[in-house]
């Protein structure tokens, strides 16, 4: 039975001083929903995002050629200018000068653009490039993952190529991920043969297999901040996690059986935090680096993801889906509350810290629907610290915490006496509340006066 229980604020602790650039742009992502932004439905096989102008936003189709976006996916216009094939697998930006791009098509090679995908052309005429990658320190060098072909290398821009295939016994190349601290350490993942390793540029290649049970490697990923980190997704079903630069791997997602994972993306700024996108499933998040994943489809009328990027400019960050057969989506999270319980007498306080809301704005907190303020600052990064002491009467039982900044962003945290999972006494334990509306029950025995 649910008790009342009067709770009284009796401190407002300060604001989080972390301070994180926040860019202007349209973003036409929906709120912990996915929300379907176009360009006009269709198959897309690849993403990709202006890192100097995260609102500008590439899509290649699977027939329709490139589509361009310059608000965040708010509206979309085709970028076809010589572009003779229209079946575009993969997209790559120069990182240094992102007027620059590249595009892998599926029966016409590589193609180039100067422009942002004004006009277009043929760099490369080996027929079915399935994945691209760029050199992050010395962008004029750059590969073409192909289908029977191999990997080719060009180190002038696309003006020349040539095969980089030694050792590299699976010629069906699917995905290519470069070492951004060490670039003449990459990676290639085939559709039979596994997860190769170059540590000379792509001179020379080898099988780095270990533990890797599914050899059918549609999707790779390497962590930004820590390079010897990266995961391997499989068309047999898992995600494979490597610690060790590839030596050894396990299965991360034994709780995803029998998934086939199209394709994976690590949040920049949050490197615990990955996405796979599903062939049929959807899409499925992590929080701690694949140890546990929960399924992220609200709204996701397509559940086949071959493509997935994100935008970590925008507050919170943004993350497009590219589908297969029904255009992009894209949604953005609402921020997980923790809350910190101390025990011990007299008092027990809980202490709310919220990120990634509005910055420079006014939340309003409330305990079971009651509201006890309206005016609770957040910081210039989107960050609030408020903290709650219970009356003296206060005992065991539910109580809701919320922790809203209009328009619609809203948090929520439920204590309940029946659950098993609970604070040890005498700690200050932290609980992560999940993602999307941040629900979570927990038991929390108050303590009282």
């Amino acid at each position: 039975m649910l008790r009342t229980t009067t709770l009284r604020k009796v401190l407002l602790i300060g604001l989080l001083t972390l301070l994180i650039a926040s860019q202007a742009g349209t973003v036409s992502a929906g709120t912990n929903v996915w929300t379907s932004i176009g360009p006009e439905g269709g198959i897309i096989r690849a993403l990709a995002i202006d890192s100097t102008s995260p609102s500008t936003l590439y899509a290649g189709t699977d027939g329709g050629g490139v589509f361009k976006s310059s608000n965040g996916g708010g509206a979309w216009s085709a970028s076809n200018s010589g572009l003779t094939n229209t079946t575009v697998y993969a997209l790559a930006i120069d990182p240094k000068t992102p007027s620059t791009l590249y595009a892998g098509t599926i029966g016409g090679g590589v193609f180039k653009s100067t422009d942002s995908g004004g006009a277009w052309s043929t760099v490369n005429t080996d027929p079915f490039v399935s994945a691209l990658a760029i050199d992050p320190a010395t962008p004029s060098t750059l590969y073409a993952g192909t289908v029977l072909g191999g990997v080719f290398k060009s180190t002038d821009s696309g003006g020349v190529w040539s095969a980089v295939n030694n050792g590299l016994t699976s010629t069906n190349v699917n995905a290519l991920a470069i070492d951004p601290q060490n670039p003449s350490t990459l990676y290639a993942g085939g559709t039979s043969g596994g997860v190769f390793k170059s540590t000379n540029g792509g001179v020379d290649w080898s099988p780095v297999n270990s533990g890797l049970t599914d050899t059918q490697v549609f999707a790779l990923a390497i962590d930004p901040q820590n390079p010897s980190t990266l995961y391997a997704g499989t068309f047999g079903g898992s995600v494979f996690k490597s610690t060790n630069g590839g030596v050894d791997w396990s299965a991360v997602s034994t709780d995803l059986a029998n998934t086939s994972f199209l394709s994976l993306a690590i949040d920049p700024t949050t490197t615990s935090t990955l996405y796979a996108g599903t062939n049929g499933g959807g899409v499925f998040k992590s929080m701690n680096g694949g140890g546990n994943w929960s399924a992220l489809n609200t709204g996701l009328t397509n559940t086949t993801v071959p493509a997935l990027a994100i935008d970590d400019s925008t507050t919170p960050s943004t993350l497009y889906a590219g589908t297969l057969g029904s255009g992009v989506f894209a949604i953005q999270q609402i921020p997980a509350l923790a809350i910190n319980y101390s025990s011990g007498a007299p008092g027990s306080y809980f202490t709310i810290t919220g990120i990634n809301f509005p910055p420079d704005d006014a939340a309003t907190i409330a305990i079971n629907g009651n509201i006890l303020g309206t005016t609770v600052p957040t910081d210039s990064s989107g960050g609030l610290i408020f903290s709650l002491k219970t009356s003296p009467t206060a005992g065991e039982g539910l109580y809701r915490i919320t922790a809203s900044v209009p328009p619609s962003a809203m948090t929520q945290f439920t204590l309940d006496a029946e659950d098993d999972v609970h604070p040890q006494v005498g700690s200050e334990t932290v609980f992560d509340v999940p993602d999307g509306i941040a629900y979570h029950v927990v038991y929390l025995p108050l303590i009282v006066k």
